[in-house]
């Protein structure tokens, strides 16, 4: 769990699988400008709304004040109207927030396991969220990454290949009653959707592709696409005549009324001499053909593609999920290198100021005697050992020496072996000697002794009541890093 003052990521996500199609439908219905509202609070950093098929999801990163990112969040989506994303969904922060995040974009959480399309739709869901300015930097790495492990995903494991899409599985049902080559089919709509429907009928086959859009954009679709435009005057006799209706306009009003729908089967038989069902392959998660429907249409939903996905293979799923794991293991030392890039930088820094300053008592016309350098050397060496040395005369005195060589080791690759402890600082009384003139910060009260957890003090040389005041012992959990360095800087200054 993230504590206060740590970067919060929290996701609060409506699925199909743990949620149902309903929900999801519902929850996709109260997400309009919502990343721009939840960024208007305080408490939001940023956002980025995915709304698909699949699932409805808010990633969004709080404040460093916020202690509790997930009920925050909740709150903030119930007082803008999403209430069945605060009160229905899933709500993962922190690490469980970034495995979803990277499962959902690879297709592991996805109706079709594996399936590509989630990938463009997080794309597409991160470039909406950029152009509002709710995309923070942390979140708009995570997405990145994780697009990019669903990329490894899809060319390294079978899971994506042979189509495995929602659209692809709905086509193989209506294969089932239908033969692809020669028909005629009407796409409604003219989303991501869509694009994706008319390249995969062109596979498959068909003779003719025409689309249909109350949105007006129709005739620019099907520029793009190379496909027939269809006028709202037209659409009665083109329903009649065509074999198989798509829709995937999902505005939440129905594409295909029931008005239209019946008057469609009755001119199929009255005009066109069609006696086969009208087949309506409908994509929307919020449903785009009105109930109840005529007699003389089938209409084969989202839920009936759920019910017909093939199981994926467990080697393949296995193999996915070890690709997820690396990408959330090479996003975590990625992060974790960026936390610690501005000490690398002060280190360098540090050195850098050393070097000058043995270059400016080099003599100005340029020449230099090899002894002169040399010294000037010796003194170069003598001042970047100069902290260290102070600091292991400092855990010398307060029994820390093993701390100090693990920091060499750590910090430096310096290795060495030294002799076991001569004499257990903890059995010569130092402890109370040092209660009286150990080092001690006047601001914050502590001591180098305070950086001892409490249970180990015994072992490092420190009395458990070295002090007079019970609130100074503290673990060193406790301590923030400015307070150690104030010890130090007086240490030095001593």
């Amino acid at each position: 769990m993230l504590q206060c003052g740590v970067v919060g990521l929290c996701i609060v996500c409506v699925d199909h699988a743990e949620q149902g199609l309903g929900a999801v439908s519902t929850a996709a219905g109260q997400v309009d400008g919502l990343g721009l509202a939840l960024t208007d609070s305080p408490q939001i950093r940023g956002a980025v709304v995915l709304s698909t098929c699949n699932r409805v999801m808010v990633l969004a990163e709080t404040a460093t004040e916020v202690c509790r990112p997930g009920p925050t969040l909740c709150g903030l989506l119930a007082d803008h109207g999403a209430t069945v994303l605060a009160q229905e969904s899933s709500v993962l922060e922190g690490d469980d927030a970034v495995w979803r995040l990277f499962r959902i974009a690879s297709g592991l959480e996805s109706m079709v396991t594996g399936e590509r399309e989630i990938a463009g739709q997080l794309k597409r869901a991160l470039r909406f969220a950029r152009t509002q300015s709710t995309v923070t930097p942390l979140i708009g790495h995570l997405v990145e990454e994780a697009l990019r492990t669903s990329r490894k995903v899809a060319t390294q494991t079978r899971l994506s290949a042979q189509g495995r899409t929602v659209v692809a599985v709905g086509f193989d049902l209506v294969s089932q009653t239908l033969d692809f080559s020669g028909a005629r089919v009407l796409v409604m709509g003219t989303g991501s959707y869509a694009g994706a429907t008319c390249a995969q009928l062109r596979d498959r086959g068909v003779a003719e592709i025409l689309v249909h859009s109350t949105s007006g954009r129709a005739q620019g679709f099907a520029r793009r696409h190379e496909v027939t435009a269809v006028d709202d005057d037209r659409l009665a006799p083109v329903l009649a005549g065509v074999d198989l209706v798509v829709t995937c306009r999902g505005s939440g009003v129905p594409a295909l009324t029931r008005q239209v729908a019946a008057r469609a089967v009755e001119d199929r038989a009255a005009v066109a001499g069609v006696d086969r069902d009208l087949v309506v392959l409908d994509l929307a998660v919020s449903g785009d053909v009105e109930q109840p429907v005529p007699a003389g249409l089938r209409v084969i939903d989202l839920a009936a593609i759920r019910d017909a996905v093939p199981a994926s293979a467990a080697a393949e799923r296995g193999e996915a999920e070890r690709i997820v794991a690396e990408g959330v293991h090479d996003l975590a030392m990625d992060l974790e290198r960026r936390r610690l890039a501005p000490a690398v930088v002060a280190l360098r820094d540090t050195l850098s100021d050393l070097v000058q300053a043995e270059l400016d008592r080099l003599p100005e016309d340029g020449s230099i005697p090899v002894d002169a350098a040399a010294q000037a050397l010796r003194r170069l060496a003598a001042s970047m050992a100069h902290i260290p040395s102070v600091r292991a005369r400092i855990a010398s005195e307060h029994g820390l020496g093993d701390r100090w060589l693990n920091s060499l080791s750590d910090v430096l690759g310096i290795d060495v072996e030294v002799d076991e402890h001569i004499l257990d600082l903890g059995g010569l009384g130092l402890g109370a000697m040092a209660s009286g003139d150990a080092l001690t910060c006047p601001v914050t009260g502590l001591s180098v002794s305070d950086l001892v957890p409490a249970e180990d003090r015994g072992q490092h040389g420190v009395h458990p009541m070295a002090h007079d005041d019970p609130h100074q012992l503290r673990a060193v959990q406790g301590h923030r890093p400015e307070d150690v360095a104030h010890l130090v800087t007086i240490e030095e200054t001593r």
